[in-house]
């Protein structure tokens, strides 16, 4: 390995042994070596030396309870890690979604575009939410090229 003029570890010279085939040269992974040289190694004062741990970043739990929110409409989410708590959103989230695909399906051609642009958020999402919603029994199954 060689330090690059950008500070990074670079491979500079590999040692093959047996026959160098260009099937054998093809096959070994050059970036992969380097990026897990610059993830253990590190250069202080020209010489290459072990990188230092990385710490994770950690925020301390205060144990005060986090603020209400400003409405209680179900669509608000409990805090990760929450004791007792089911993961993702509760079912009156995704009831109000899956009526108002409903109500999209019968005014509009891209009724999950629609839902995504009212919420502001990316198409995708919306139609994760969509699929949710039929996962638990709020919307019929879906039909390919039909929306609703």
């Amino acid at each position: 390995m060689e330090v690059h003029d950008d500070g990074r570890l670079g491979l500079a010279e590999l040692r093959v042994i047996g026959q160098p085939t260009s099937e054998l040269l093809r096959t070994i992974p050059v970036g992969r070596i380097e990026a897990t040289a610059n993830a253990q190694l590190t250069v202080v004062d020209a010489a290459v030396v072990p990188a230092p741990a990385r710490r994770r970043r950690h925020r301390p739990d205060t144990g005060a309870p986090r603020p209400p929110a400003p409405n209680d409409t179900g669509w608000e989410q409990p805090p990760p890690g929450t004791p007792g708590t089911p993961r993702g959103r509760p079912d009156r989230f995704y009831a109000d979604i899956a009526a108002e695909y409903q109500d999209q399906t019968r005014r509009s051609r891209r009724p999950a575009a629609d839902l995504a642009d009212r919420h502001g958020v990316p198409a995708s999402t919306a139609h994760r939410w969509i699929k949710e919603a039929r996962r638990r029994g709020l919307l019929a199954p879906g039909r390919p090229g039909k929306a609703g």
